[in-house]
């Protein structure tokens, strides 16, 4: 939360682009390069595993590769 003034607060999570894996507000190459290296991997809260089905896959490439250039 981050206080946004006027005695409002500003959930910054809520805010997050989808697909963006490292949290830089932007879906970009490096994004991209994080699903790409850890396709395949599979456990708990990977945090390319973008869909949450606990595997890194297809799908989550894919919210990457549709959202790619938001929030830049």
């Amino acid at each position: 939360m981050v206080y946004a003034g006027g005695g409002r607060y500003l959930d910054l999570l809520a805010l997050r682009v989808e697909g963006d894996i490292n949290g830089d507000g932007c879906v970009d190459d490096a994004d991209l390069l994080q699903v790409l290296f850890a396709f395949g991997q599979t456990g708990a809260e990977l945090p390319e595993d973008v869909n949450g089905d606990g595997v890194v896959d297809d799908a989550d490439l894919l919210v990457v590769l549709f959202n790619f250039g938001q929030g830049c």
